[in-house]
């Protein structure tokens, strides 16, 4: 409640945590307050040991976002092995709790993780020290040391141009190159307190060379002042002219459109089997193809394979056939279907006759269709004749 200068008044509750001894320095404390519950050496020693998965983060920027689209987003990205437990502890900081080694060391150690585009800021976590004093050095990420010359790129050299990009994590001097250019590839975790580095320096017998850096996975960064968090119209009054933006997407690693090398070397196991491109082709020894009936020979058939079989029943158009033909016709279904002579005339004079009592081959005419409506007419008709003939039955009755 305010008092009569309007102010609120003072007291605990406006203070911070960092504020309490303080605080404690003029309260005077009840006997509830001062009834303290004691954790023990064993019980904490248990307590530690679920703490060694904890890690703490925040993310690099000043707009507001919800934390639940964070721990979804995140959990997505992540894809861990179990499930974390994640908790928002204070304005823009978050704990996640992990159940593994393995979720605690991705969650920790790889990277970088970008939310909506910015940096999540990730350290380890002891589950003692305050949230709010944490502080968040710098983020992994993959940068490329582009133009060293060949004669003097070795492990020694690299390293020392690595160490004035960031804490070196990693290095690989002869990377698979899915980036345009000819680099070496490094991890390294980066001052997000710093502008990105955007070249090398590189003193040889031969003179001084600068080496550009570039980026993989970046966060957004400012194109003025070059610090990851923010844009450049977020920067100051966002009013720049182009001559002023001293940082670019010209420091991002730009992905190989053609990869010639890919394309170019055969694909397959040694006989181009499944799982190859070359597949068929390399097993035949040229371009894949549709066998014809030529290449099958099928078009050379001997008397097994002749089709000699006819139906008596299938009635022949005699004007389009020999007068023999219909006798060998006629032979041939007497010799198929094993008939007697007698039975096999009558057949075939059936077929060719059509006279009445020959074989009926036509179905049936399908039933007529009755409308929904004509059929409850129907039921109510036949309803009502009914009702009549009972009620003349029982009037009979009576008079009787």
């Amino acid at each position: 409640m305010a008092d009569e200068t309007g102010e609120a008044p003072a007291g605990p509750s406006g203070g911070q945590e960092g504020e309490i001894d303080d605080m404690l320095s003029h309260l005077e404390l009840n006997d509830d307050e001062l009834d303290d519950v004691v954790v023990g050496v064993e019980a904490a020693k248990e307590f530690q040991k679920s703490a060694r998965w904890l890690a703490i983060g925040k993310v690099q920027t000043i707009r507001s976002f919800s934390a639940e689209a964070l721990f979804e987003k995140m959990k997505s990205i992540w894809n861990l092995a179990k499930d974390p437990s994640c908790r928002e502890v204070g304005e823009n900081l978050f704990i996640f709790q992990m159940h593994c080694l393995a979720d605690w060391k991705k969650v920790v150690h790889q990277g970088p993780w970008t939310f909506r585009g910015w940096g999540l800021l990730i350290e380890d976590y002891d589950g003692l020290e305050d949230p709010a004093e944490v502080v968040f050095g710098g983020m992994h990420v993959w940068a490329q040391i582009h133009g060293i010359p060949e004669l003097y790129r070795k492990q020694v050299v690299v390293d020392d141009l690595a160490r004035r990009i960031g804490n070196v994590k990693e290095v690989q001097m002869f990377p698979k190159l899915f980036f345009e250019g000819n680099y070496v590839r490094i991890r390294v975790r980066v001052q997000v307190s710093k502008p990105l580095p955007r070249f090398v320096s590189l003193t040889l017998p031969e003179g001084r060379k600068r080496l550009a850096v570039k980026h993989e996975k970046v966060p957004f960064f400012c194109k003025r002042c070059g610090l990851i968090g923010h844009d450049h119209e977020e920067c100051g009054d966002g009013v720049w002219e182009d001559k002023q933006l001293q940082y670019g997407s010209w420091m991002l690693a730009t992905r190989r459109a053609n990869q010639s090398t890919v394309a170019n070397r055969p694909f397959g196991g040694r006989t181009g089997s499944r799982g190859g491109w070359s597949g068929r082709a390399i097993v035949n020894g040229g371009s894949a193809r549709k066998r014809t009936s030529e290449d099958a020979s099928l078009d050379e058939e001997d008397d097994q394979t002749k089709d000699t079989a006819s139906s008596p029943l299938k009635p022949v158009p005699t004007d389009e056939l020999h007068e023999t033909d219909i006798d060998e016709s006629r032979n041939g279904a007497r010799k198929q279907l094993d008939m007697s002579e007698t039975d096999t005339e009558e057949v075939i004079e059936q077929m060719d006759t059509g006279v009445e009592g020959g074989l009926n081959i036509t179905p049936p005419p399908p039933l007529a269709y009755v409308k929904n409506k004509d059929k409850k007419q129907r039921k109510e008709n036949d309803l009502g004749k009914n009702l009549a003939s009972s009620a003349a039955s029982l009037e009979e009755d009576r008079r009787a």
